[in-house]
């Protein structure tokens, strides 16, 4: 099925982040399209939707088209780049949506051509925008990912990883690996090698022991015996390998707080399992963690810590600075802070859709029924906190809030002014009630500024 969001962005229609393609076929279309939103803000492509958002599908079978176009994508887009492509359905109409983020080797290339998006139209660059591309990226420093890892050679590579790599990339389709290039040429056309010298980004991916020359690698699992400060410490363990194992390895820690729980339902007497937490919406906040993390910072990290109700991850990253934490309840570009790392994260099939992780975290957290997920970004890093379904029930509003949610019915709206009118407190009381109420998953915001307005969610108290 289509996802609401995907569905209200097509029904939005073309603009500088949405392009539509009706015929899979149109390879040029497709290839220039991705190539525009790589060398912009990022944006997706939809291929089986007309030009004025009809859904007409690509066929009885998508997954063949989507290999396709993958594998045709990866060779005529220059130089390598990260995007995503899956299928969704709507009434028996599959449609490929492929989402490129904003790209950090700028410029990208098809046919020999620069191509940027102009509104909703996918133009050729011309000789300004050209220059104004090749000017941003001077500025921008090397990234850390991207440095050469002093100390790291072969020998401290696990070859089973790499070889997994490889592996699940041709099973997929995701990327075509040059046959017989041998383990240095696998590594370079990952963008890997640099200089002759192996990168940071390889060495997190693939080394045996990493925090040997990065120790900021690490990552910590915490578990506290209540949610009180300074509570006892139940589990404590750090985790370092390559990356793709202490994933798993987390999750494996992770799930063992996942279990069943009997609830009765309201104005219903008979009892029902479910359980506590969305191993959906744990994975993938760990894979964000992982990816976005900023691995520069000797003193950053990724920790999770689980508490009776909750479960924390915490990492060094910080949100680009055009995106706000409101962003990430709606679809928003990407900015991938670490490419290279995501997309052998992609490649081994642990990251489906860049830009959209966010919200299929928020999306099985609302199918289970647990309170909506919390980010917060601030100077050390950004948390993510993901609440037990039991957690749910047990919201708390102080007394203006539940008034208030009292007054309104579901699909109401209201604005800061109404609040104020009715509450004599400040204003910027007034926001952070709005704002909590927006967190807890009882209001939906948008517009900006003066415009800002708040709607009723079918969420009850």
């Amino acid at each position: 099925m289509i996802s609401a969001d995907i569905r209200k962005q097509i029904k939005a229609g073309e603009n500088a982040g949405t392009a539509f393609v009706a015929d899979p076929g149109d390879l040029d279309a497709i290839a220039a399209a991705v190539c525009s939103f790589l060398n912009g803000r990022g944006g997706v492509v939809f291929v089986g939707v007309t030009p004025d958002g009809e859904i007409v599908g690509v066929g009885a079978n998508p997954d063949s088209e989507r290999r396709h176009l993958e594998t045709r994508l990866q060779e005529m887009i220059s130089p390598k780049a990260l995007f995503t492509l899956s299928i969704d359905t709507e009434d028996d109409r599959p449609i490929v949506s492929i989402e490129a983020p904003q790209g950090r080797d700028v410029p990208y290339v098809v046919n020999g051509r620069v191509f940027v998006r102009r509104g909703k139209r996918t133009m050729v660059a011309d000789p300004a925008e050209l220059r104004q591309i090749i000017q941003g990226r001077s500025v921008e420093p090397d990234r850390w990912e991207r440095r050469p890892s002093l100390g790291l050679s072969e020998d401290d590579l696990d070859q089973s990883e790499i070889d997994a790599t490889i592996r699940e990339a041709r099973e997929s389709e995701r990327f075509k690996f040059e046959d017989k290039s041998g383990l240095r040429g696998t590594l370079r056309q990952l963008g890997l090698v640099v200089s002759g010298g192996l990168t940071n980004a390889c060495d997190v991916l693939f080394a045996n022991r990493p925090p040997t020359r990065h120790p900021q690698c690490r990552v910590r699992f915490i578990q506290f015996e209540t949610d009180k400060a300074g509570s006892a410490y139940l589990d404590d363990h750090w985790v370092d390998g390559p990356l793709v194992q202490v994933y798993w390895e987390i999750i494996e820690r992770v799930g063992a707080h996942v279990r069943v729980q009997a609830y009765f339902a309201p104005s219903e007497h008979t009892r029902r399992d479910r359980v506590n937490y969305s191993i959906e919406a744990l994975r993938e906040g760990l894979v964000n963690a992982l990816a976005h993390r900023d691995y520069a910072s000797f003193s950053g990290g990724v920790s999770v810590s689980i508490y009776p109700d909750r479960i924390e991850m915490w990492n060094s990253g910080r949100l680009p600075r055009e995106i706000k934490v409101g962003d990430l309840r709606k679809p928003h570009p990407s900015i991938p802070t670490n490419p290279d790392i995501a997309h052998v994260i992609y490649l081994r099939r642990l990251m489906e859709r860049v830009g959209r992780g966010t919200q299929k975290i928020i999306a099985a957290c609302e199918e289970l029924g647990a309170q909506p997920p919390k980010w917060q970004d601030s100077a050390s890093g950004v948390t993510l906190t993901i609440y037990s379904a039991g957690a749910a029930e047990g919201a708390r509003l102080n007394p203006r809030q539940a008034h208030l949610m009292e007054r309104l019915r579901p699909g109401d709206m209201l604005r800061l002014g109404d609040y104020l009118q009715d509450q004599q407190i400040s204003e910027r009381q007034a926001r952070r009630d709005l704002s909590e109420l927006e967190e807890a998953g009882f209001l939906v915001r948008s517009g900006r500024a003066r415009a800002t307005v708040y709607q009723r969610t079918e969420r009850t108290v």
